[in-house]
């Protein structure tokens, strides 16, 4: 009996360890443990995985406790930024403003008061304050971090975002009109170089009969061009003549002001602002009281030249892009010439924007008598200014009626590129070279060569052409 319930209990103790051996190592009784099973692998992997992560985690902490380093906002601003942009870099602009304290509005739109914060840092910052946001300013609303640990005196940088900064980037389009900006005596040359709506550069000339014995024609006025003139007088630009012009002024209307700084004035007011903005003060100021709006300027149509730059201004729109650096943009200067560039029957007008040496953009027209049958004349043609042209001809732009003229070039040259494509060859050529790369060109090119040094090009002048507008970009200097 003793023997039998020692085999008993000794059978009851093998299977109770039997038991817990299948409970740890066998299949589970409950369903979460049956899954937990399933994925042991997974799970032993991502434990794995979590003690390496909390690893470096502790040696990242460890790390950043030892070196504080400043904080600094990612930067894509690619562009330059003034009133009535929008979009995301411009939410950049205001998320690093409000760090020094401006608390605007992070929506996206540089309005009022985004301006009047830009222009409050800029001068606080020895910036120039014109509210136009560029490198400079970026570099010093976002300057790159600085490591300040105990035993580190070296400056930290942020490469990608310093990259960003110097290769900012703009495009720019260029548009130019003739315009009945003032009576009916004369006409207007109206130029705009644009990025996007904002117009960045502008310039303005009047061109009038004036006697020859007080004024100083258009090139070749003692040529073949000029034996289209009515008797004792030249076509002059205003601009040309402007000692002789602004005295004129004077002893006629009181005038204070020389007629180039008026241009100047109303130029600079233009300049940053948008086409619609410029509409809209246009729509909302009587003609007679534009001049009061803009400082130094008294033209009584100072509201017509102004309409005449944004009208240029628009027709920016259907040119080629031209991209230029941000540095290059604040810095641009226009120049422009009359010039004799091809034959004698015609005369050149030739502008150049430029920043320092480099020739940025560029555009040029040349201005010759045609048929008023074939031929559109320049505006007031059809006015006094028009009385002072010979019988059955107007005063016509090439690049206006420069289909009519293509094929005129067609017909007697054998031309197979048209006036306007020769043009656009050109300025590809020209824009982004300095004045003096184009120099040592003219000076080491036969003249009836340079064509073939330009692409697209097929004029026989476009020698001429070019150093039009070498000497329009000294002209800017």
């Amino acid at each position: 009996m003793k023997k039998s319930i020692k085999v008993l209990t000794f059978a009851l103790a093998v299977m109770i360890a039997l038991s817990s051996f299948t409970v740890s190592n066998g299949p589970k009784f409950f369903k979460a443990d049956a899954v937990s099973a399933a994925t042991s692998g997974e799970s032993n992997n991502n434990q794995n995985k979590t003690q390496t992560d909390t690893k470096k985690t502790n040696t990242t902490t460890k790390k950043t406790t030892q070196t504080k380093t400043t904080t600094q906002t990612n930067v894509k601003v690619n562009r330059l930024l003034a009133l009535n942009s929008y979009g995301e870099d411009v939410k950049t602009l205001q998320t690093l403003l409000n760090k020094y304290g401006y608390n605007l509005k992070v929506d996206g739109i540089y309005g009022p008061k985004t301006l009047a914060a830009v222009k409050d840092f800029q001068k606080k910052h020895g910036l120039k304050a014109d509210g136009v946001v560029g490198p400079k300013t970026m570099a010093k609303l976002n300057p790159a971090p600085v490591n300040v640990a105990k035993n580190t005196t070296k400056p930290t940088t942020n490469p990608s975002t310093n990259n960003e900064v110097k290769k900012e980037k703009a495009i720019i389009k260029v548009g130019k009109v003739d315009y009945a900006a003032h009576g009916t005596k004369c006409f207007t040359f109206a130029i705009a170089a644009v990025e996007g709506d904002r117009i960045v550069a502008a310039y303005i000339d009047d061109y009038q009969f004036m006697s020859k014995d007080v004024a100083k024609g258009v090139p070749n006025s003692d040529a073949d061009f000029g034996k289209n003139y009515p008797q004792g007088m030249v076509l002059a630009s205003k601009m040309t003549n402007a000692e002789y012009y602004s005295q004129l002024m004077k002893d006629k209307a009181k005038s204070t002001v020389p007629i180039d700084k008026n241009f100047e004035a109303i130029i600079e007011f233009v300049k940053g602002k948008t086409i619609k903005e410029l509409e809209n003060i246009l729509a909302s100021t009587p003609k007679d009281k534009m001049a009061d709006a803009v400082s130094g300027a008294t033209l009584a149509d100072t509201h017509g030249y102004i309409t005449a730059i944004v009208e240029a201004a628009k027709a920016a729109n259907s040119s080629p892009e031209i991209e230029v650096t941000a540095d290059e943009l604040k810095d641009l200067k226009v120049g422009k010439v009359d010039f004799a560039a091809h034959g004698t029957k015609c005369f050149t007008l030739a502008v150049a924007f430029v920043s320092g040496d480099k020739i940025v953009a560029s555009y040029m027209d040349d201005y010759q008598y045609m048929s008023k049958d074939v031929a559109k004349g320049v505006p007031n043609s059809d006015a006094d200014f028009g009385k002072n042209y010979p019988q059955g001809m107007v005063l016509a732009s090439k690049m206006t009626n420069a289909e009519y003229y293509s094929q005129l070039m067609k017909d007697k040259a054998k031309s197979t590129v048209p006036i306007d494509k020769n043009f656009e060859a050109i300025y590809k050529f020209v824009n982004g070279k300095t004045i003096k790369e184009l120099e040592n060109i003219l000076a080491s090119t036969p003249k009836d060569k340079m064509a073939d040094a330009v692409s697209g090009a097929t004029l026989a002048d476009t020698y001429g052409y070019i150093t039009a507008i070498v000497e329009a970009a000294k002209a800017a200097r």
